[in-house]
């Protein structure tokens, strides 16, 4: 994470006080990330420090704004010249270093999601690109070496707009800047919370609009009136209450919020602290100007950018965690490197002896020849070459399972819908609604492929993470978005079939006073689905369910494609025997095969034979991550939900299942599927 520093010789020593102790302050955030990418057992809150970071940016480069601005020095080429000397040097040997690496390590489809991440980074739009790529907290962000610089697209877009903002205010409204950056930090904030109430947790992680209230936190710092800040007593006491939120958030932060964001404490106690040692030391300040602390703090922009790509290059060839003895290794890897770059990139380029030609055309150049990098990557399909056939095939199916494009994004009330079928704008007009996780989601494209053949719209509204059940769930939370997407059904009065999937593998459940129930045999989600289908049927519509499948449990395609890339044994189960799979889920086959009232869909039949549930078939994954079926291989299914359709829609019930006289039925070609995706 960059953050301007003013001070220690950098061209901004005229604007600001240089303050080790808020470098000090860095250098907790930095540890605390580093500590938790490298085993969220070490420090479970420790991405929080991020969100510290935000607030030090905040404070600091508003600061410079703010007092150029005043000063009327302020100019829009001379901010960007501070910022390209700032970040583009160190980051531009990263990538390069990274690219190079990336071509010795990375399998084709890590290595062509490498070089589109990489061109969106140079674009500062990678916190936009991994949000439509897939979860920061999923098991595959840790095969993304530029996953941790979505946190850089966020502070440079945000540097985009506010600095015209500021001089806009000056202009028009001198004594409105500390008002309007305080609406706009409560505004931002707003839009956070709001997002979690309408499951949009994701893109609250990753977008500006609910991330700017943490950088407006720092900026209310740098334009309050110098007299506010605290001194004396009143000073140590906002300073220890600032490092305890802190250190509470890194190390327990899941206890700490109800619907409040996770973050809100470590950006309020980094914030107390900030704002505790702007007048005066106090004790928290003197702790943190010690001084192998401050220089943690001053390496901390390099650190950050290396510290990832260590992590992920370790894991990704060893394809299995860190040893302690390893951890440590990694990490003294990641000082020498952010030290080498402080000293060598860093500090020469921020020099006022480098001409900015210089450094405009060092960067301009070093831009274009990694973008002609990411192009390569992509366009050549990430040289597949490179590998023995078997693992490349297996390799081909990693994050291919579905996601919903923004073009077809539908609101249905207050949820998120995704359009099906026959294209249109209004979810009022679906005739079949698609319905619950994830797992719901990645069946999109083959239900849409029937209903554009049949001449249907539907919808798809899903809860990314949470069952579609509203008397039981993962969490009350889950129960409350559950609600909401059956009364949204409800409202769908053209919609006569519902079709209900989502992942099945849940032990731990709770009942809507939030109190575990008991889940042995799945009762509790046997009676929940019931009580669901139920709601639906009074409703009037037809229920079709799809029952289990059986999954890997683990990133199926990504480690075993792996294993076999770099010489290990494969050690990983790629199937599951058939009797452990119906031990599991014959209790909940046999009560929904029995009920007469509904379609249920035998799934687990497209991947089970009498002795195996496979993991692979014909040589491909059939799975793109450890539980997602690869979108390549959904035309399996499409025989089996066809009939499903056609019987729902016919008034009939009963169970759907592969035919036993066509096993191999004509099935529309994975194009097909993928152009219903689009």
């Amino acid at each position: 994470m960059e953050v301007e520093r003013a001070g220690r010789g950098s061209a901004d020593s005229h604007v600001i006080a240089y303050r080790p102790d808020v470098d000090g302050l860095r250098a907790v955030a930095v540890l605390s990330v580093i500590l938790y990418h490298l085993s969220d057992h070490l420090l479970p809150g420790g991405y929080l420090g991020v969100d510290v970071f935000f607030v030090i940016s905040g404070y600091l480069i508003t600061s410079i704004i703010w007092r150029e601005v005043q000063q009327k020095k302020f100019t829009i080429a001379r901010f960007y010249d501070r910022r390209i000397r700032r970040i583009l040097p160190a980051l531009l040997t990263m990538l390069f270093t990274v690219t190079v690496a990336s071509l010795f390590f990375l399998l084709p489809s890590n290595l062509i999601g490498y070089g589109k991440s990489l061109l969106a980074t140079l674009v500062f739009m990678s916190n936009i690109f991994f949000w439509r790529d897939g979860d920061y907290f999923g098991g595959l962000a840790e095969q993304k070496p530029l996953l941790h610089l979505w946190s850089i697209g966020v502070e440079e877009q945000f540097y985009i707009f506010f600095p015209i903002i500021l001089i806009l205010i000056v202009r028009f409204w001198p004594k409105g800047v500390l008002p309007t950056v305080i609406l706009l930090t409560i505004g931002s904030f707003a839009l956070n919370v709001g997002a979690f109430f309408v499951d949009g947790a994701t893109p609250a992680f990753f977008l500006l609009p609910t991330r700017a209230w943490e950088l407006g936190f720092g900026a209310i710092l740098a334009v309050i009136p110098p007299h506010v800040a605290p001194r004396g007593r009143l000073a140590n006491l906002f300073a220890i209450i600032g490092a305890i939120l802190v250190i509470v958030s890194v190390i327990n932060p899941e206890k700490l919020m109800w619907f409040l964001p996770v973050s809100l404490p470590a950006v309020v106690g980094a914030t107390l602290v900030v704002i505790a040692g702007k007048a005066e030391s106090t004790l928290v300040t003197k702790a943190l100007r010690w001084s192998p602390v401050v220089f943690i703090g001053l390496i901390s922009y390099s650190l950050y950018l290396w510290h990832w790509p260590i992590i992920v290059f370790s894991r990704y060839v060893l394809v299995r965690d860190l040893t302690n003895m390893e951890m440590a290794f990694a990490f003294l890897i990641m000082i020498g490197c952010a030290t080498a770059s402080w000293w060598f990139i860093e500090r020469p380029f921020r020099s006022k002896s480098m001409p900015g030609f210089t450094v405009r055309a060092v960067s301009g150049i070093g831009m274009l020849g990694m973008a002609l990098a990411g192009v390569a990557l992509v366009w050549t399909n990430g040289f597949p070459g490179r590998l023995s056939p078997e693992a490349a095939q297996i390799n081909a199916a990693i994050e291919t399972h579905f996601r919903c494009p923004v073009a077809d994004y539908v609101s249905v009330g207050l949820s998120r819908g995704c359009r099906m079928g026959v294209a249109s704008a209004n979810p009022q007009a679906a005739e079949v609604v698609l319905m619950g996780n994830s797992h719901a989601l990645m069946y999109t494209p083959v239900w849409s492929s029937i209903l554009t053949e049949q001449g249907k719209s539907g919808v798809l509204i899903n809860i990314n993470r949470c069952l579609p059940i509203t008397t039981v769930n993962l969490d009350k939370k889950c129960m409350e978005f559950a609600e909401r997407n059956v009364a949204n059904v409800a409202s769908l009065k053209q919609a006569s079939t519902v079709i209900i999937g989502f992942n099945w593998n849940f032990d731990d459940l709770v009942d809507r006073n939030d109190q575990s129930v008991d889940n042995s045999d799945n009762k509790a989600l046997i009676a929940g689905l019931d009580d669901l289908i139920g709601q639906f049927e009074r409703m009037g519509k037809r229920v079709i369910l799809i029952g289990p499948i059986a999954t890997p449990g683990y990133d199926f395609a990504s480690t075993v494609s792996r294993q076999i890339a770099f010489g290990h044994p494969v050690d990983r189960p790629t199937s599951e025997p058939t009797a452990a799979f119906m031990q599991t889920f014959a209790a909940a086959i046999q009560h929904f095969e029995q009920r007469g009232d509904i379609t249920f869909v035998r799934a687990d039949q497209v991947l089970c034979d009498a002795e195996r549930c496979h993991f692979m078939m014909d040589g491909r994954s059939l799975f793109s991550d450890s539980s997602h079926i690869s979108m390549h291989e959904l035309y399996r299914f499409q025989p089996l939900f066809t009939a499903a359709l056609q019987a729902s829609l016919a008034g009939q019930r009963g169970t759907s299942e592969p035919s036993a006289a066509a096993p191999t039925p004509a099935m529309p070609s994975k194009a097909d599927l993928g152009a219903a995706a689009q």
